[in-house]
């Protein structure tokens, strides 16, 4: 049994924001339960104490760094607790990592999350960090909320096909217990200045107020949560959101952008390694010399190897006997073949940036025409007209380096729909689809279709009664 102070425990839990797994919130909430009030009492190990996890050897080339239990932004003196973690830890350990002699950086993650307080500028450093050294992270076997916030980061995530990511959303809990408190037989008078002072008390009722303030300070963290995972996984917002703060499991979770690789854990160092090498031979094949500098370093080495066959006569047809063919006509083929394989990866490369052009492209149209689609839908514009009015504005002009401004194209869009509105384009007026113009002249046309009816009334009264107007005139 453990002496653990429960009461530090539960400032960590109420009245803030959390990103953390749903299930380990309800975990910590039965552990404090109806042992609240008092100063210290004895729990059991095994409620907080964190599970053997899986482990690996690593090679000294890459420095890892665990992650595990429920992560706190300070410990508060609960540190001696099994089962936190705090982000200061985890930011001294990434700061040691990057200064170590190795080639690679790996977070070692088993953590359903824990304190949003402090999360998201831990997971901005590890992304300014990324092009110092390759950054991997392995869910092993979970990496949810705040810790996948970290997670997102790094350049790389690894998980095994049981292995859970997600849960990208926040959370706050509110202890209301006044009645406790009464049917205890206590009751408790709070004095205070300032309307908001006394807004989260836990022995008094959450107020409207205090419910609204705390609701959207959940939303402010949850918005910022959503961004950074999106901007660290090169996905929209929309995509991020539209998680629902699920967690996926496996190949489900590369498939909603939130993984790269399933890989189970006793793999990862191997795999690490393997993504190393190929980006050494990467390196090397961008050194790769032109034609130009090939055939003058070839010369080079002819003229090296002439000079020591004057020099060393001996030496030179010892080696040129034990050597089996190397012949110009050897190099050159080998030569023609690297050539070939570095116009094969250009190709690719092409392909590639043309892909993810193309990619781009569509997510500015997908946006332009949300942006189109929110502002018609609030307006009184005929549903008839929509497509003529969105052929008004384009939203080519307001792309910069593939990035769409999204406040100018609005104000654009907004302008463009006040100017129909006020020029009478709008489904109380209309009842089918003409142009703004139209919607302009009708009056006129209305007023020369009159005249030719009366026009011709008249003509009909003159000749019923046998005469001509035309006369009469």
């Amino acid at each position: 049994m453990a002496k653990m102070l429960l009461n530090r425990l539960a400032a960590e839990v109420f009245d803030k924001p959390l990103m953390i797994h749903p299930a380990k919130l309800a975990v910590i909430m039965g552990v404090i339960g109806d042992r609240m009030g008092l100063e210290t009492v004895d729990v059991p190990e095994a409620e907080f104490q964190s599970e053997k996890r899986a482990t690996a050897t690593f090679p000294k080339k890459i420095s890892v760094i665990p992650i595990s239990g429920s992560l706190v932004h300070k410990t508060h003196g609960l540190d001696a607790m099994s089962g936190l973690q705090s982000y200061n830890d985890i930011r001294q350990s990434f700061q040691a990592a990057l200064a170590e002699d190795s080639a690679a950086i790996l977070f070692d993650i088993d953590s359903p999350g824990g304190d949003s307080n402090g999360v998201l500028d831990l997971a901005d450093e590890i992304y300014r960090a990324r092009g110092t050294k390759p950054i991997y992270a392995v869910a092993n076997e979970s990496a949810y909320s705040a810790a996948y916030a970290i997670a997102s980061a790094a350049d790389k995530i690894f998980l095994s096909r049981t292995a859970g990511v997600g849960s990208v959303g926040v959370i706050g809990v509110h202890r209301d217990q006044s009645e406790a408190d009464a049917k205890a037989g206590l009751k408790y008078t709070t004095m205070f200045k300032g309307a908001r002072k006394a807004d989260f008390n836990p022995h008094e009722p959450l107020s409207p107020e205090a419910k609204a303030i705390f609701d959207g300070i959940i939303s402010d963290h949850y918005d910022d949560f959503v961004e950074l995972v999106a901007r660290n996984r090169g996905l929209k917002t929309r995509q991020v959101k539209a998680t629902e703060a699920g967690f996926f499991i496996g190949e489900k979770a590369i498939q909603q952008g939130l993984a790269d690789e399933v890989v189970s854990f006793s793999e990862v160092p191997a795999r690490i390694l393997e993504d190393l090498n190929a980006n050494q031979q990467g390196t090397e094949d961008n050194d790769m010399p032109s034609k130009d500098e090939k055939t003058e370093r070839k010369e080079e080495v002819i003229m090296d190897v002439t000079e020591l066959r004057s020099k060393f006569p001996d030496l030179v047809a010892q080696l040129e006997s034990s050597t089996k063919e190397a012949t110009a006509t050897e190099f050159n083929a080998k030569l023609e073949k690297v050539m070939a394989e570095n116009d094969a990866l250009n190709e690719r490369l092409l392909k590639s940036e043309k892909a993810e052009a193309i990619r781009q492209e569509k997510d500015i149209k997908a946006d332009a025409e949300l942006i189109w689609t929110k502002a018609l839908a609030k307006s009184n514009i005929s549903d008839r007209l929509h497509d003529k009015v969105r052929n008004q504005v384009s939203h080519d002009k307001y792309v910069t380096d593939n990035i769409l401004d999204q406040e100018g194209f609005t104000t654009a869009v907004k302008a463009e729909i006040e100017d129909w509105e006020k020029r009478g384009a709008t489904s109380s007026v209309m009842g089918s689809g003409f142009t703004s113009r139209e919607v302009e002249d009708s009056e006129a046309v209305q007023a020369q279709a009159q005249d030719e009816a009366d026009e011709k009334l008249a003509e009909d009264i003159f000749a019923a009664a046998g005469g001509n107007r035309k006369e009469v005139k």
